[in-house]
Order: structure tokens, then C-alpha cells, then sequence
């Protein structure tokens, strides 16, 4: 027999909530097929089976958030007896997350006429519990869309939200409409639940603002022949876009200041041998941070082929876990939504990031006289108990040396 276990899933998991079983108890299951789907801190993943057999227990039911590590369920051979787990399960305090007992399989059919026992049925997960404490929700007052009826959180905001309106709308004939408005105005807002990505950015960008003394520093960088070689590229068959420059030029300038390839964990500053820039990419309700690896070995093109197959993976919902995992410096890019400049917050345990802006045009001087040029500016976020503002300079100078003169990033 073997254990279906919650894994772990990326860097920052430290629980997952199994979103739905798409196998029953009994169910032949296949090598590569998918047994059930996990909501992870990252994205929803599917959970496939590395071997035949049969599913002969769920231990973890929908709707459950348990720690990693946790048995959901168990897969054997036709036959098979699924063991009760050695130790009994342990019970939740308020508000913790444990795995649920294990679910029994359907009871054979008996007589008509005969009576049967119901199984029980927990009303809702740990999570959703404390959830409706929080909102002061009755939970026998909500119809669940889960398995047997079970309240899920977006049943919890769903009537939440319909609570809300009601509170909204003023009271008729008695002259307190008005009052009613002005309570609203003043009242408060509409509760939404958490997916677990944006609970999961709220604890990173939470733990980067509170425990990382950041520092930023911007220059603004001239893109004419860089935009020039790009066009030239892409008119010879190889598509390259100002991103896929500006990574090409970040691994190059990592390997003069090694400082900022690295990471701060227990008070130590670990240089990186290894350059493996994250890759910032908005998706619905959040963002996830695909890696491109060994990035000091690759060229321009095989940084723009990997980067454009990573983000379509992100977008798509398909990046696996080590396509995000081992990231040693990130770069945030809002300039295709028009953001001229700005600054980013550094992923713990990195110690820097780079936020870049759109290419604009813009007035400098050039030999005395005021001339138009595209420019593009870009902040650097660093760690300042890992090093200070004059080696995050040297870095900069030395990105816009590589992107002023594109001719070394084809080197």
C-alpha cells in the first residue's frame, strides 16, 4: 500500500487544502492519472498517481486545509484492506488545521425496510469555522455546495456578501432611510475570503516589509540601440523582447556585485554560485514567480525561449513546483502596463530585486544640445544587511553599460 501524502509543494507551503477527490474509493486508478486536486499557496495542482492500483481509503475529505506532509489517502492492490492509522488523528484547538478522520467507504446495500445508520458529516473544515467566527456567522444558517452539503469558504463569503446587501438596503416606512445610508457609509465593508495565493502574498510581502531593511536606487538608462538590436533580431526570425534584454543584462552585471546574487537566512549573507533570476507574472488574483535557471550559461535567445515558455505556463496554470522553486534574484516588470517607475519588495530570502519601467520618450542632453531618446528606468531593492547603496550602484552602472551597449549581451 501506499500513502497519498499533501506535498510540499514550493518554497513558502506550509499547508495545503484538498480541493476536490476525482477518484472514489474503489476506483481503478492509472499511472499519470489525476486522483485529486490541491490548492497550494501558489496555484491549483493535480495530484497524479506515480503507479496502477486502486483507491482504498480517503483519510483528508474536499474542503480540508492540513499541513504538509499529511496522509490524504491511501492506494493498494484490488483486495487490499486499507489499516487505521496507528495513532489516532489529533483534535484540533480552535482555529488549527488538522487532518480529518479517516472517511468510510459507502456501506453495502441492505433490504428495503431495513434502517441504516447515517455516517457523520463535519459541517465544515477547520478553516471555514474560524473563518465564520471571524464574521460571526452561524453555520447551520448556510446551505454548503460541498460534498454532503459541506460550507465551503466561498459559500461562507458568498452569504457574507449577501448579508452585507441586506444591511444595505433602508428601511421603508418608518423614516429611517436616510440613517440607514449614513450607517452604511460609515460601516463596514464587504468581507472576501482569501484564495490561498493571496493569503500566501500577504504572508511574503508581510515578512518582507517587517523584517527586511530595503533600499532602493534608480537610474534611468538609454534604450536606443538596444531597441535597435531587438528590431534586428526580430527581423532575423528570433523574437527577443525588452524583458528577455534586461534578464540577459542582469546575469551579466550579478557576476561583477555577487553580493546581491544571494540570500539572507539566520543572519547569513550565502552568495549564489548559480544565477537563477524570478520572473514576476501577474495571473488571475495574484502572481507567481517561475525561475529561469543557470542564467551565467545561457545565452540572449535561450533566455528568451525559456522565459516565454514559463510564462505561458504561468498564465496557463501549469507550472510545476520546480519551475518556481530556487530563485537567487527577481525581476518585476510593469512597464508593457505603462508604469514609467517604481520600486519592488524583495522575496525573502533574496536579498534584492529589480523593478524595471516602460521605455519612454524622453528629452536628455547629449554634447550640450537637448536631444529625444527612449529611456527606461529601473530601481533596485536591496537587502542593506547584505550590502550597502554604493554596491547596489556598481550593479546599476554596470546594467546600463550592458543595455547602453547591447553588443555584450550577444557575447
Amino acid at each position: 500500500m501506499k500513502n497519498i501524502i499533501m506535498p510540499k509543494l514550493s518554497d513558502t507551503m506550509t499547508e495545503g487544502l484538498l480541493g476536490s477527490w476525482l477518484k472514489a474509493v474503489g476506483d481503478s486508478i492509472h499511472r499519470g492519472e489525476i486522483i485529486a486536486e490541491v490548492e497550494t499557496d501558489k496555484a491549483t495542482m493535480g495530484l497524479e498517481a506515480f503507479e496502477d492500483g486502486v483507491l482504498l481509503e480517503q483519510r483528508v475529505r474536499a474542503g480540508e486545509t492540513v499541513p504538509v506532509g499529511t496522509v490524504l489517502g491511501v492506494m493498494g492492490q484490488a483486495g487490499e484492506k486499507a489499516t487505521a492509522p496507528a495513532v489516532p488523528p489529533p483534535t484540533a484547538d480552535a482555529g488549527e488545521a488538522v487532518a480529518a478522520p479517516p472517511i468510510p467507504p459507502e456501506p453495502p446495500a441492505e433490504p428495503q425496510g431495513a434502517e441504516t445508520t447515517p455516517l457523520p458529516r463535519e459541517k465544515a473544515s477547520p478553516v471555514v469555522r474560524r473563518r465564520a467566527r471571524e464574521l460571526g456567522v452561524d453555520l447551520d444558517t448556510i446551505e454548503g455546495s460541498g460534498p454532503d452539503g459541506r460550507v465551503l469558504l466561498e459559500d461562507l463569503a458568498r452569504f457574507a456578501g449577501k448579508g452585507e446587501e441586506e444591511r444595505r438596503k433602508p428601511a421603508e416606512g418608518d423614516g429611517a432611510g436616510e440613517q440607514a445610508a449614513t450607517a452604511v457609509r460609515s460601516g463596514p465593508g464587504k468581507a472576501q475570503a482569501h484564495s490561498r495565493m493571496r493569503a500566501a502574498i500577504a504572508r511574503t510581502v508581510t515578512a518582507s516589509w517587517r523584517e527586511i531593511p530595503q533600499f532602493q536606487v534608480t537610474v534611468e538608462i538609454e534604450m536606443d540601440n538596444a531597441e535597435e538590436v531587438r528590431r534586428e533580431l526580430q527581423l532575423a526570425g528570433t523574437p527577443v523582447s525588452v524583458n528577455d534584454m534586461v534578464l540577459k543584462g542582469v546575469a551579466i552585471s550579478l557576476q561583477h556585485s555577487p553580493g546581491l546574487n544571494a540570500l539572507f537566512v539566520d543572519g547569513e549573507h550565502l552568495l549564489q554560485d548559480e544565477i537563477n533570476l524570478g520572473v514576476l507574472v501577474s495571473v488571475d488574483n495574484g502572481l507567481v514567480v517561475p525561475v529561469i535557471t543557470g542564467c551565467e550559461t545561457l545565452s540572449l535567445q535561450e533566455i528568451a525561449a525559456r522565459s516565454r515558455t514559463l510564462v505561458e505556463r504561468a498564465r496557463g496554470g501549469t507550472l510545476v513546483p520546480d519551475e518556481m522553486a530556487g530563485g537567487t534574484f527577481s525581476v518585476s516588470n510593469l512597464g508593457p502596463l505603462g508604469v514609467s517607475q517604481f520600486s519592488a519588495l524583495i522575496i525573502p530570502p533574496q536579498v534584492a530585486v529589480l523593478a524595471v519601467g516602460a521605455v519612454c520618450e524622453t528629452v536628455i542632453p547629449r554634447r550640450g544640445e537637448p536631444v529625444v531618446a527612449r529611456t527606461m528606468r529601473v530601481t533596485l531593492s536591496a537587502d542593506h544587511r547584505a550590502v550597502d547603496g554604493a554596491y547596489g550602484a556598481g550593479f546599476l552602472q554596470e546594467l546600463r553599460s550592458a543595455l547602453e551597449n547591447p553588443v555584450r549581451l550577444l557575447i
